[in-house]
């Protein structure tokens, strides 16, 4: 490949980012926060909300434009080959302790010191999208080359999405310890974290030396609410200024109140239940098809979401382009066919256990109620076994199933199962499935740079995953919020929740 024709030029600050005027503060009413507040230590929807804000990386997705990429901290960036992506920094680049970013700061954020998190086992969400990674190297003060093991069709996308954001190295070192560092780190997106309160809030404040503009709000104080009427209460009596995870049902009360306006729809996040096939009853492929075929899912995308979220045609979304296969379905609802594979099996009610969080997801519980029904009514004995956390929910000897999502975290097939599922994956890790057709079609589609080969072994991972189905597909989440009508904020398609200068209309 030509390196002229894979340049990639900076582009201009929008003019948004030029307004002189801006609003004080911004109180956001979320149901949970993140544990941890470091790109590499989780990347499920409170640290995507919150810290989408405080960090940047390389390149960020335009996600108002298809999710474009486009130059952030660094200002260009020159695709060598298959395996080598060199990119120029952008100069001045401020940290939140006014110091100016340099290549050691990109070398060091991609070290293991970081990558390997507190504990330097590698426990981290870093292996999601970092494990193509061979080599980063300083080429000059403002050069760095990215090498991979093999060729990766993706490294620029995965770079843009998530756990490759740019820390101060200094910042870090100074800390002298993660625990002493989480409680401020320090990044360079538009806002810094001023103050956080355990289960409580996390507040930010402008970094008015942001490279991408005047950041449009002072202050940002996000609030932890975890019961939907309370955000919805809150909301109306004036105490927030926008909240999440608005419910269908509360549309209407919140749409008719004086200067309220509900915005969102569905998003590139996918609703499963995970399986641990290697535990009694669940490790037949034929049982767990059994669970896929009796679950109604247009009956509750209908009941539980207005018909608001969709269901996505197997593991897939449009942002695929060509790699979509088009002849993909969505997962059946065949309960006469469940009641037979169940028969087949000589299955006799021993129970199965579904491990529950109670407002991870939005009409988490009442999703959990129907699902049950619905398993009983083809002969299946699933129970409820509560628990407070994910940690909770991956406990070893698992023998269960539990909630998760998958967001399509980088526009590429790469991005959804197969980050899990394949090596370096947190599923993977546990150990929950393992397939070696799947694995070898899930290696050409990381490291082929051949669109047609690319397209055949996508299509062969989405038949195997239809088969052995290791996950059970719901529907594409939704996420729906509730604002003051005065408030210049759009919601993207991602859970990400940007109050920076590029997410502003309003010059």
């Amino acid at each position: 490949m030509e390196a002229a024709a894979a340049t990639i030029a900076s582009c201009l600050l929008p003019q948004a980012s030029l307004a002189q005027t801006r609003r004080r503060s911004l109180v956001v009413a979320l149901p949970n926060r993140p544990g941890r507040l470091d790109p590499v230590l989780g990347n499920d929807t409170p640290s995507l909300r919150i810290l989408s804000n405080v960090f940047d990386s390389l390149l960020r997705f335009d996600y108002a434009h298809d999710s474009a990429l486009k130059p952030a901290l660094a200002s260009s960036w020159v695709r060598q080959d298959g395996r080598t992506v060199v990119f120029e920094l952008r100069p001045n680049v401020v940290f939140h302790d006014g110091s100016v970013m340099t290549a050691d700061d990109v070398l060091f954020s991609f070290d293991q010191r970081r990558t390997s998190g507190p504990n330097g086992d590698g426990q981290t969400v870093a292996a999601q999208y970092q494990r193509t990674i061979e080599a980063v190297e300083k080429l000059g003060p403002s050069t760095i080359r990215i090498k991979t093991r093999s060729p990766d069709p993706a490294i620029e996308k995965k770079i843009a999405a998530w756990s490759c954001q740019i820390v101060s190295q200094n910042a870090f070192e100074r800390a002298g310890s993660w625990e002493s560092w989480l409680k401020a780190p320090i990044g360079a997106g538009p806002y810094r974290i001023a103050d956080q309160q355990r289960d409580t809030s996390v507040t930010l404040v402008a970094h008015d030396a942001y490279w991408g503009g005047r950041p449009p709000f002072e202050r940002i104080e996000f609030r932890v609410a975890p019961e939907a009427a309370s955000r919805q209460n809150g909301l109306l009596a004036g105490d927030y200024d926008l909240v999440s995870d608005v419910l269908p049902d509360q549309f209407s009360a919140i749409a008719s109140a004086r200067n309220l306006v509900v915005v969102g729809g569905p998003t590139v996040n996918v609703r499963v239940l995970v399986v641990d096939t290697t535990g009694p009853w669940l490790s037949d492929r034929r049982f767990r098809r059994a669970l896929s075929l009796a679950i109604d899912r247009r009956l509750i995308v209908e009941t539980l979401w207005a018909g608001r979220v969709d269901i996505p045609e197997n593991m897939q979304y449009r942002d695929f382009g060509a790699l979509y296969d088009t002849t993909a379905k969505a997962p059946g609802f065949d309960p006469a066919e469940a009641r037979r594979l169940v028969k087949e099996l000589g299955y006799s009610g021993e129970p199965i256990t579904y491990r529950l969080m109670s407002n991870w997801y939005p009409n988490q519980v009442a999703t959990a109620q129907i699902l049950i029904d619905m398993w009983r009514d083809v002969g299946i004995n699933v129970r409820i076994k509560s628990v407070e956390n994910f940690s909770q929910a991956q406990q070893k000897p698992i023998n269960a199933i539990w909630d998760s999502s998958i967001l399509l975290s980088w526009p590429d097939p790469t991005a959804l199962a197969w980050r899990l599922m394949g090596p370096g994956g947190g599923w993977n890790k546990l150990g929950v499935w393992k397939s070696d057709d799947y694995e070898t079609a899930g290696r050409v589609l990381e490291q082929s740079v051949d669109l047609e080969e690319r397209k055949r072994a996508n299509k062969r991972m989405l038949d195997i995953f239809e088969a052995e189905t290791p996950l059970i597909i719901l529907h594409n989440n939704g996420a729906f919020y509730g604002k003051k009508a005065d408030l210049d904020w759009t919601p993207y398609r991602s859970p990400i929740m940007d109050f920076g200068p590029f997410n502003q209309t309003r010059s």
